[in-house]
């Protein structure tokens, strides 16, 4: 018998894989299972589901982050002025992290969500992800990130995976348990507590999971 895994694809330009990934590293810990964070492009994914975004839903989609952001106290304080952006370099730097330097990783992702959120500035262009990622790497990985083909290609297999799964969102989290049954397919910041129950773990509130939280 296996151990239990999860996948977790995500999008730079995407506020719910945000709060996701910071509930996802909470989750890690106590629960001691391995998670693979998987750049991939939340357009495309979107396009493919014919899934269209109503700019109604913005409002509360933004309320419901901001009362997530009191209870948990990460970090938001709303979204840059050019919001969609286009997140290739964020998403092709965390690429070459993962293969190079993947400890790096998820504080470089903490970092460019920061940029994004809190400062409230895209990090869209290269000068952009130097910056967010000043205190993270060296400025000339994101050259060699962006100078790299792989970096493209595995973010473009990561978008393809996700379609085959049938996504139509971010974060898109593939949780297997191991025991040899089919892995389940998860959407969103909020599905935690299900992914717990699939897991036979002990759900918490978000009250419970960020208690003393310093993030």
């Amino acid at each position: 018998m296996g151990s239990p895994k999860i996948v977790f694809y995500f999008d730079c330009a995407s506020s719910f894989s945000y709060i996701g990934f910071e509930f996802m590293e909470k989750y890690q810990q106590l629960w001691d299972i391995p998670v693979d964070y998987r750049p991939f492009i939340l357009s495309d994914v979107m396009a493919n589901a014919r899934n269209t975004f109503s700019p109604y839903k913005l409002p509360f989609l933004f309320a419901d982050l901001k009362r997530t952001s009191s209870i948990t106290k990460i970090p938001f304080r709303g979204t840059p002025a050019k919001y969609p952006y286009d997140p290739q370099v964020a998403l092709r730097t965390l690429q070459y992290l993962k293969t190079h330097q993947p400890h790096k990783m998820a504080p470089a992702m903490r970092s460019l969500w920061n940029m994004e959120y809190v400062q409230l500035k895209a990090p869209e262009s290269v000068d952009d992800v130097k910056h967010a990622l000043k205190d993270v790497v060296e400025p000339e990985v994101v050259d060699l990130a962006m100078g790299a083909d792989e970096t493209l290609e595995v973010v473009l297999q990561n978008t393809e995976q996700v379609k085959k799964m049938k996504g139509f969102g971010a974060p898109t989290i593939l949780v297997s348990k191991g025991d040899g049954s089919k892995p389940e397919m998860f959407f969103g910041s909020d599905r935690f507590e299900h992914i717990a129950i699939f897991l036979e773990k002990e759900p918490l509130t978000m009250k419970q999971l960020f208690a003393g939280s310093k993030l």
